[in-house]
């Protein structure tokens, strides 16, 4: 045998070992094609490892949780969701894996190209057949399946659905969530998106067998998308699970991008985004490229100037922000962590007669100026069914959280008839009431307070609540589906203004608990009659 050939042999048995002790090493074996020279890429891998580490030690080390968030088409699915589970099923053939994705096709193309390659040739000279084991890892002719198969002889085996779908009689070692997200549509639909955090909190997450771990690979679509909820509940449930993340963006952001404290960095978790403490994870200079290879700067600028700035930054960049108002940007509002002591508090109610799930909603938030001229925005009451908000307004309406508060109601329609009811009532004898004429549109009442949110001065009182303000204002104009937020504070904003000038008119009522119909009779059927269900 010739010195050459004799290296050549070598080389392959070299190549064959450390494919199986290496995984960035294995997804070069196995597919010529793979960018194993990325840096991002080698990134991946490593966390990959430590997944793999945590499974295999019986959660004594390693990653139990990670996230991956990169922009699309970076072989972020590729490496995660195809080589990743065939190379670790080598390493442990009674491994099951539940792979999902956005839709079952999906999912069933990825679990077919696992099995296709732990059906190759390469996959073979490697942890099959063709390797120097005595074990071989291959699968098993009678559960070929794209969507579900097995591996022969052993308890291993892959299983793949989509989000939301459901997933019975099957656990997993590594539950594998990528791509969630189908695309724009779906990321807006608030249905959808809690939709999707449900299924993972009641279907996904129960199927994880003992010391299983999660990956989630996804490009950012939204602050509430599975990610950012995820991302979330780390910081404000101290029983939740805490996740590693790798936050791949395609340009390098600016130093002053990144949290100089661990408050800024909880408070970019409680938005619903990872940005990391230290700067960038591959140690790139600001404005570098992720990948030249496949995108360099001047492809990036190109990207960046022919989509939407919203989309870059959440597809891109993996930072994800509402888009900007014709009113108020998410920008123009500011966190305080808990509502100041000593401000006279107002509360309008801005009031629907829906019931079902598509009428508006009736709302009622608190605001209060200080006496430099912030305004503090603080503990919505929002219901769509009029006869449960008014049962909790009443309520509210009694709680010390409320004492001095003053209320108002519109003086028009049937809102004028909810006041004079709620006159009625002695129990609530000491709360401050005034019916109210809004003053112009919708927009006209926005507009009044705008300026201050320009300026820096609205604030949030922290809540669960905050991410969703942001997006209904970030959306408010004169085609917004939903305005009811917007027009409280603005009623209160008016209460402010009217109380400062010492236009009083109050009153002193209570809130009904009984049924729209009931509390109005004959009068509710002529209001809807004259006005209709859905203007009123």
């Amino acid at each position: 045998m010739a010195d050459s050939q004799r290296d050549a042999i070598k080389k392959e048995i070299r190549n064959r070992l450390m494919a199986e002790r290496d995984f960035l090493s294995f997804c070069g074996y196995v597919d010529k094609k793979h960018p194993i020279d990325a840096k991002h890429i080698q990134f991946l891998a490593c966390k990959l490892e430590e997944v793999a580490k945590y499974i295999l030690s019986g959660g004594k080390e390693g990653i139990s949780r990670l996230m991956v968030f990169m922009p699309p088409r970076y072989w972020k699915s590729q490496t995660a969701s195809r080589k990743f589970p065939a190379w670790l099923m080598g390493k442990n053939a009674d491994l099951r894996f539940i792979l999902t994705s956005y839709n079952a096709d999906l999912a069933s193309k990825h679990s077919k190209a696992v099995r296709d390659l732990i059906m190759s040739e390469e996959y073979s000279q490697v942890f099959g057949a063709l390797a120097s084991t005595n074990e071989p890892v291959m699968l098993d002719p009678e559960s070929k399946a794209s969507a579900s198969w097995e591996i022969a002889d052993r308890n291993g085996g892959m299983l793949a659905a989509g989000v939301g779908g459901g997933i019975t009689g099957f656990g997993g070692n590594l539950f594998d969530i990528d791509d969630p997200v189908k695309g724009r549509k779906e990321a807006s639909s608030e249905n959808l998106r809690e939709d999707s955090y449900e299924w993972y909190r009641s279907t996904a997450y129960t199927r994880i067998e003992d010391n299983g771990a999660i990956v989630l690979i996804m490009t950012r679509w939204d602050v509430e998308d599975l990610g950012g909820q995820l991302l979330r509940a780390m910081v404000s449930d101290p029983d939740a699970d805490q996740w590693e993340v790798v936050f791949m963006p395609a340009i390098a952001l600016e130093e002053d991008q990144y949290p100089k404290t661990h408050e800024e960095f909880v408070e970019n978790l409680l938005r619903g985004i990872y940005i990391p403490m230290g700067g960038d994870q591959l140690g790139r200079k600001p404005g570098e490229p992720l990948w030249a290879k496949k995108h360099n700067a001047a492809q990036l600028k190109a990207l960046s100037v022919n989509m939407e700035d919203f989309e870059f930054a959440a597809q891109f960049q993996q930072m994800p922000r509402l888009a900007q108002g014709n009113f108020f940007d998410e920008d123009d509002f500011k966190i305080i962590e808990k509502r100041p002591e000593g401000l006279k508090w107002f509360r309008y109610a801005d009031l629907a007669l829906g019931k079902t799930s598509t009428s508006d909603l009736n709302a009622c938030y608190a605001v209060a100026m200080n006496e430099q001229g912030d305004l503090i925005i603080r503990d919505p009451l929002k219901e769509r069914n009029l006869d449960e908000f008014l049962t909790h307004c009443k309520a509210l309406m009694l709680s010390d959280a409320e004492i001095g508060t003053h209320w108002g109601f519109e003086d028009v329609a049937f809102q004028l008839l909810v006041f004079k009811e709620m006159q009625k009532d002695k129990r609530l004898a000491n709360i401050t009431m005034k019916s109210m004429i809004p003053h112009g549109s919708k927009e006209d009442r926005a507009s009044a307070w705008r300026s201050r949110t320009k300026s820096g001065k609205v604030f949030l009182v922290r809540g669960t609540w905050n991410l969703g303000f942001l997006r209904i204002a970030a959306a408010f104009g004169p085609t917004a589906r939903e305005d009811d937020d917007i027009d409280s504070v603005s009623g209160g904003v008016q209460m402010i203004a009217e109380e400062a000038g010492g236009d009083e008119r109050t009153a002193s009522s209570t809130a009904v608990v009984v049924s729209a119909e009931q509390l109005f009779g004959d009068q509710f059927s002529v209001i809807r009659g004259v006005y209709g269900a859905d203007e009123v």
